[in-house]
């Protein structure tokens, strides 16, 4: 949860991320918890902002690399047989 320091917060859920407006007790994921006891432990601590990621200290391992991408063998269509179908050849001579 990311207090915006107004009247409400973003909340990321895996990869997900929702717009919380308190005041208008709205969430972008269309629910809300009406909860007083569930309201009241989400906001009990302030959340204290920190360095960007340009400050963070360094240890030495290398980042994670997106996969290389693999090519796909061509499977050209000559290769392929359709059954039940003559060739062209044979479907000309038969007219």
């Amino acid at each position: 949860m990311i207090w915006n320091g107004e009247n409400g917060c973003e909340v990321k859920k895996g990869r997900k991320q929702y717009v919380v407006n308190v005041e208008h007790k709205t969430c972008s994921c269309r629910s809300w918890y009406y909860h007083k006891d569930t309201y009241l432990k989400a906001y009990e601590y302030v959340l204290q902002p920190i360095n960007g990621s340009h400050e963070w200290t360094k240890f030495g391992i290398e980042p994670v690399l997106p996969p290389v991408e693999k090519t796909m063998h061509d499977r050209s269509k000559k290769n392929r047989k359709q059954k039940n179908k003559p060739k062209k050849s044979e479907a000309w001579t038969t007219q």
